[in-house]
């Protein structure tokens, strides 16, 4: 029963916060810790452990990694990063279904506790981001008046597949809610002969948008400048879609919030699933490097797990 009413409270404090503002760790964090606990009242327990925190993680770390690996390796010849990461992602794998002996072993050997320990707080991390950037993805509530769509890497000089999908994805929204503007955002690398909000700009004039409904952003950097930078044309009033891909949408909405920039998510699909799950992976890194509070935190709470 008390297993019960704390995962209740966890989900209406996570539906709480999704309601007030989705855009943060919280709206994906909360529910999970509820349904976790929730599941925990299973019988045997490390069912529940496995089926939530273990094996999805794991399964995409231990893919991530492996790829990674076998991408290098093949790419740049022999190298100790790549070696690091192909082997090290094979055994992230192969400690899957190793999880349940361990667990036999948790209240016997220190070892056994501190290594679940700091993986099930990583695990964690990585289902809470997965979820809030699930729930970030739900559909729009709001008609637009300003459709902020982000610039990804030019491919030779021009648009690549996912600044492509997420063009399209905005132009989509753009047919739907004709009188809003388009702001392209996005500026130019050292590898790049132009801005990249050129490059989009000169995509979408070629699917017939009018020349008065795009702005062009062509400062910025990378997401924090490209939020900063596109605020010069959103006014106070303003309804703002901001048009990105999957596994980029919660970072870039964290930090529309941190800019004041009140806006929602339209995800726009990578069809690529490994490139996807690595993508996750990279943006879940920089989350963590934002809010360095997060690797204390996790060392604390792992350590005290481990002298219980």
């Amino acid at each position: 029963m008390v297993t019960l009413l704390i995962g209740a409270g966890l989900i209406i404090l996570g539906i709480m916060v999704i309601a007030h503002d989705r855009r943060t760790l919280l709206s994906g964090l909360l529910p999970f810790l509820g349904l976790l606990t929730w599941l925990t009242g299973l019988t045997p327990v490390w069912l529940a452990s496995t089926l939530f925190v273990i094996i999805l993680p794991l399964g995409i770390l231990g893919e991530v990694l492996t790829h990674d690996g076998y991408w290098l390796l093949s790419r740049y010849g022999t190298s100790a990063k790549g070696y690091f990461f192909l082997v090290g992602g094979f055994l992230v794998m192969v400690f899957a279904p190793l999880f349940p002996v361990l667990l036999l072993l948790w209240r016997s050997v220190l070892t056994v506790k501190l290594m679940l320990a700091i993986y099930g707080y990583v695990a964690v991390l990585i289902d809470a981001y997965l979820l809030a950037t699930v729930i970030n993805a739900l559909p729009l509530t709001i008609k637009p008046t300003k459709i902020l769509i982000l610039g990804a890497g030019l491919i030779k000089g021009g648009v690549g597949p996912v600044l492509r999908r997420r063009l399209l994805g905005g132009l989509a929204l753009y047919q739907r809610f004709p009188k809003a503007e388009l702001i392209m955002s996005g500026g130019q690398g050292d590898d790049e002969p132009e801005p990249e909000a050129v490059a989009m700009h000169r995509f979408a004039r070629q699917k017939g948008v009018p020349e008065s409904a795009i702005r062009l952003e062509t400062n910025s950097t990378n997401t924090a400048t490209n939020l900063s930078e596109a605020k010069r044309f959103i006014n106070s009033g303003d309804r703002v879609v901001l048009v990105t891909s999957d596994y980029h949408l919660l970072r870039s909405l964290l930090y529309a919030r941190r800019q004041g920039v009140n806006c929602q998510g339209l995800a726009v699909h990578t069809p690529h699933f490994t490139f996807t799950c690595n993508a996750f992976i990279r943006e879940l890194g920089a989350y963590t490097i934002i809010h360095r509070y997060l690797i204390p935190l996790g060392l604390v709470l792992v350590i005290i797990l481990c002298l219980i």
